[in-house]
């Protein structure tokens, strides 16, 4: 029974994981291979080796493979109780605040 448990657990943390990153294969245009990556968000072409972040709180990497992003605020995060915890766009951080108040910080 711990062994299923385990890997019950396991599995969901991996799906978690997973879930946090996708990936796109080599740039095509017209049927022809685009050297580089293009910035699903706003289309900016990015040369092999680069890495940059988008707005939307991805770290994404560009190789001769394609393209794999990746969120930069990390895993889940349980909120205090009474608490609900939001990914601040401009800092890419998780924040907690208060339930019945959206404007005061969770301490």
């Amino acid at each position: 029974m711990k062994v299923v448990l385990s890997l019950s657990v396991f599995g969901i943390t991996l799906a978690l994981c997973q879930a946090a990153c996708f990936r796109e294969g080599p740039a095509m245009k017209d049927g022809e291979l685009i050297p580089g990556c293009i910035d699903p968000y706003d289309g900016t072409k990015y040369p092999y080796g680069s890495e940059w972040n988008t707005e939307h709180c991805y770290r994404c990497e560009c190789n001769g493979g394609g393209m794999e992003c990746c969120t930069r605020y990390g895993g889940i995060l349980m909120p205090p109780a009474g608490c609900e915890v939001y990914v601040n766009p401009e800092t890419c951080q998780y924040e907690s605040y208060y339930t019945d108040n959206p404007f005061k910080p969770c301490s």
